[in-house]
């Protein structure tokens, strides 16, 4: 069991900014268990989160985003600078890291630890993030291992934001984890959402089955179905 640090302060930043090239339309929108895929992965993100005195949240979606944006509105209608539009260019996934870590500091968040999650990545289970998040530490990124691949969300101890924060291009923060091998943990799970990264529409397909009314669930066995997300991009 993964024991909390009370002296910690944790944060966590949702990706929702990718434009689904691959998937054929906005996959953030394609149904998991009956709501949007996007919100699936934001309600897990906010179960783990629950019962966490000292937490923050940022959510990055698209710079010009009429639907997606107004529906997460809504949600955060308590603290509306948690809801970040991504710059319109340079696009990619690095830079969505570095402006969800600049808003998440610039409006007075102070974690030792930020997680980086996927809107795309909705089979994680909120226990495994809750453990990802207690097991970090400030100096250190925590990766989580699920039958010996890693997978997803990393958490980045505070030693390495600045570095966040300078990321470009579309290959996410996998330089910074070459760059400090040494200081990464693995975390081995019984989870495999951790590796399952909804890119394509085969690999929705695969990760997911309707039930009678149509509706849309995780998959028994699913694993072996999706594409793998060991890596960035």
């Amino acid at each position: 069991m993964t024991v909390r640090d009370e002296g910690m302060q944790y944060a966590a930043i949702l990706l929702a900014a990718g434009y689904s090239r691959r998937f054929g339309s906005d996959k953030r929108l394609a149904s998991i268990d009956g709501e949007p895929m996007l919100l699936a992965s934001l309600r897990r993100l906010q179960m783990a989160m629950a019962g966490m005195s000292k937490v923050d949240l940022q959510l990055v979606v698209r710079a010009r985003d009429p639907l997606v944006a107004p529906m997460l509105a809504g949600m955060v209608f308590e603290n509306p600078d948690s809801l970040l539009q991504a710059p319109v260019w340079p696009v990619g996934m690095g830079v969505s890291i570095a402006a969800g870590v600049k808003a998440l500091l610039g409006r007075g968040c102070r974690p030792d630890s930020v997680a980086i999650c996927l809107a795309d990545m909705p089979f994680v289970e909120p226990d495994t993030l809750r453990r990802l998040m207690f097991a970090a530490r400030p100096n250190s990124i925590c990766v989580p291992v699920f039958e010996g691949q890693r997978g997803h969300p990393v958490v980045f101890g505070k030693k390495y934001f600045a570095e966040l924060q300078k990321l470009r291009g579309s290959r996410g923060a996998e330089k910074i984890l070459r760059a400090h091998r040494s200081s990464v943990r693995e975390l081995a799970v019984e989870d495999s959402g951790v590796i399952l990264d909804i890119d394509r529409p085969q690999d929705f397909h695969s990760a997911v089955q309707p039930d009678p009314a149509g509706r849309n669930f995780a998959a028994p066995g699913r694993a072996g179905g999706a594409r793998s997300a060991s890596q960035w991009g």
